[in-house]
Order: structure tokens, then sequence, then C-alpha cells
């Protein structure tokens, strides 16, 4: 598991269903792997570690609420879009779709 304590860009809405990967006992709050990819389109896609907001309910195949923090921040700040809806990877594995709720980092730059 990546470290949680880090600045986050976006809140999104994450919706997923399990990974073949994983055990059918886990829900997604007990998964070690907390990074995904953004799918922009079938050239590009963008590495984020996201963070389960406390106090709600999670299952797969449900929509539940996230914080995203992307690696290339910089590279991907322009492309990203809130009220958009991406695809998620899990390594190669299509697993679902996060929605981009709200742009947390808002400054000159962005």
């Amino acid at each position: 598991m990546l470290t949680t304590n880090r600045e986050f860009h976006y809140l999104g809405e994450l919706n997923i269903s399990r990974s073949k990967m994983l055990k059918s006992n886990l829900d997604p709050q007990d998964d070690e792997i907390n990074w995904l990819f953004l799918v922009l389109n079938e050239n590009y896609r963008y590495s984020f570690v996201y963070k389960i907001i406390e106090n709600q309910t999670v299952s797969y195949n449900s929509p539940f609420k996230i914080f995203l923090a992307f690696t290339f921040y910089d590279f991907v700040k322009q492309e990203i879009k809130v009220d958009q809806q991406y695809s998620v990877q899990r390594g190669e594995e299509y697993i679902g779709d996060v929605t981009i709720l709200d742009k947390l980092i808002k400054n000159s730059d962005d």
C-alpha cells in the first residue's frame, strides 16, 4: 500500500468490480493495493493513489467516494475534467470507472 499521507488533487466516486487477482472475501477497504490507473484514452493512462473517505459503506459494484492523488499531476491537471467519467484499470485489467466530482487544488497554476 502506498502512503496516503500526501496532497490529494481530486474528489471522486469510484465504482469498481473485484479484480480477478483478489480473493473473493475481500472488500475494497481490505485491498492492499491503493493505486490504480485512470485511462484518458487508448494511448494514455495515469497512475493515482486513492484514499477511501471514511464513514461510508464500501463494496464492489457500488459507487463510493475517494480522494485521488496523481503520480504525475503536472502532466494530467489540464486533461482531467470535473464531472467526467474515466475507465479504471488495475494493471492491465479494466475493473470499472471513476467520476471526478471536484478539484481539491485550486491555485493560479491549475
